[in-house]
């Protein structure tokens, strides 16, 4: 693969002793720096031009890039803090001075193939003990969706983890397809309801959710709008699922994150509605108007 392909392979920023490893020399390392072809952002570190600004921040620190910001590079639910924190070593010494407002977490768990970022375990372990349940719970339940760690195996990732840490990870669940659907399903549960995910019906496919087992709930994501095709392809499901006799309510991402009070008011309204198969599909066009 050579040392340009570990680079590459490891985000754009390695350590001097990894690309030693892979064939580069100190002289070809020093070249490349003097004609632009990377950048030293810390001594004994290495980076291409267009490494991540993360990546970048993280070496800086002296430690690897940790908790939220560190998931959402996995594609995990990011929360919506975006202050940097990083991971260094328990006994690190004489690290250079924090860029902005940087968070330190010092840990013996720092090890990982990349110099920049904690591996998805300790990740995983960053966020349980870092951030807000919610958006713990969040991360755990994209991080099982997209195949990063296995449902039955989440338990046993934090064996070693403070003992409170437990009640947290026994929150996730499988069928979150993104942090905002997690959101919702905690939300929802909290309030006292029964929620079903990635529920399939027939004729249209799967759905988001099913509440108490009477209600639909779709969420879209945030790029939902940039894409016009997807958004006719929404409302023709929508469109199906009344005919079909189901009730339907479908909300932004940003509704949920933003504007849950509304959210849960429109459903709390729609669940309050007796059932009945004569005038459904209409009750259920009148109740959209709550979720905008």
């Amino acid at each position: 693969m050579g040392w340009m392909g570990t680079l590459h392979d490891r985000g754009g920023v390695a350590s001097l002793g990894q690309l030693l490893e892979a064939g580069a020399t100190a002289e070809v390392l020093g070249r490349r720096v003097r004609d632009g072809g990377l950048f030293r952002p810390r001594r004994g570190y290495y980076a291409l031009p267009d490494a991540p600004p993360l990546a970048v921040a993280a070496v800086r620190t002296g430690g690897r890039l940790s908790c939220l910001l560190a998931a959402g590079t996995y594609g995990l639910w990011a929360g919506r803090e975006g202050q940097l924190h990083v991971t260094v070593p328990a006994k690190a010494t004489r690290l250079p001075d924090p860029e902005g407002e940087t968070v330190r977490h010092w840990s013996t768990r720092t090890g990982g193939s990349e110099v920049w970022r904690l591996s998805v375990d300790d990740c995983l372990r960053s966020v349980v003990r870092c951030a807000s349940t919610e958006d713990a719970v969040a991360v755990l339940d994209t991080a099982i969706s997209s195949g990063l760690v296995r449902f039955a195996e989440l338990a046993s990732l934090f064996d070693r983890e403070p003992s409170w840490t437990a009640a947290i990870v026994r929150l996730a669940k499988p069928g979150s397809e993104s942090g905002v659907e997690s959101l919702a399903r905690q939300r929802l549960e909290r309030h006292g309801h029964h929620v079903e995910q990635q529920v399939h019906i027939r004729g249209v496919g799967r759905v988001d959710m099913r509440i108490d087992g009477r209600m639909l709930v779709e969420v879209d994501g945030y790029a939902f709008h940039s894409d016009r095709d997807a958004f006719e392809r929404d409302r023709h499901r929508d469109a199906e699922l009344v005919r079909r006799g189901h009730r339907v309510l479908r909300f932004s991402a940003r509704q949920v994150v933003e504007e849950w009070r509304q959210v849960e008011t429109a459903i709390d309204a729609a669940l309050a509605i007796p059932e009945s198969t004569r005038d459904a599909p209409l009750r259920t066009q009148e109740l959209r108007r709550f979720a905008g």
